[in-house]
């Protein structure tokens, strides 16, 4: 009889200690009602060796909205960014009530972390615009004509997995850690001023 005690506390401690490597998403897809990425034009400025950046007013806001349960834009949708100018990138999320829900990855940003793919280093210049690289807010700048598929990507990961990432791994395609919170695709022309359709 002592044995199987023993046995069942052993077990008991053995699983209750056990924890998966990757986490699982705190706002998953399933959660989310609507996505929707704003590019605001900026002019950039560099002062005192930071750089700044000031909204346009009255430059042309486009954005693209995401709805559940698919996460595709609209057939036709893209977007047209001027090579040479600069963009905030701004994430709104709401949750199935209707609720905005970005700042949850804000306040854990320890383990969030967005990915633009889709575009190297020779095409788009990309620059995290929040506290611990999260991706709610960046600034991209098209640096050549260009066609591309971007997707937006934030990853849920683990505390130790997020410090070993770098502001550079923008784009890295072979990063594969964590789960995915979000994956939003969309089609955009990067073009030179005086572009028309």
């Amino acid at each position: 009889m002592k044995n199987y005690i023993l046995i069942a506390l052993i077990s008991v401690f053995a699983f209750s200690s056990c924890t998966k490597d990757d986490p699982i998403p705190e706002v998953d897809q399933e959660q989310l009602s609507t996505a929707t990425l704003t590019f605001s034009p900026v002019e950039k400025e560099i002062k005192d060796g930071k750089t700044i950046y000031t909204s346009i007013e009255g430059g042309e806001v486009e954005s693209i909205k995401f709805q559940a349960p698919s996460y595709l834009p609209e057939v036709g949708t893209h977007l047209d960014l001027h090579v040479g100018e600069t963009y905030k990138l701004s994430l709104k999320t709401t949750d199935f009530a209707g609720r905005a829900s970005e700042q949850t990855f804000l306040n854990r940003s320890e383990s969030h972390q967005a990915f633009l793919l889709g575009a190297d280093n020779a095409t788009l210049e990309f620059v995290y615009g929040d506290e611990n690289n999260v991706g709610i807010t960046a600034y991209i700048t098209p640096k050549k004509e260009a066609s591309v598929v971007l997707n937006y990507i934030m990853r849920h990961l683990n505390a130790a997995s997020k410090q070993t990432l770098k502001a550079s791994d923008w784009n890295n395609t072979a990063i594969k850690l964590g789960a995915i919170d979000l994956d939003l695709k969309f089609e955009a022309h990067l073009v030179e001023e005086g572009h028309g359709h």
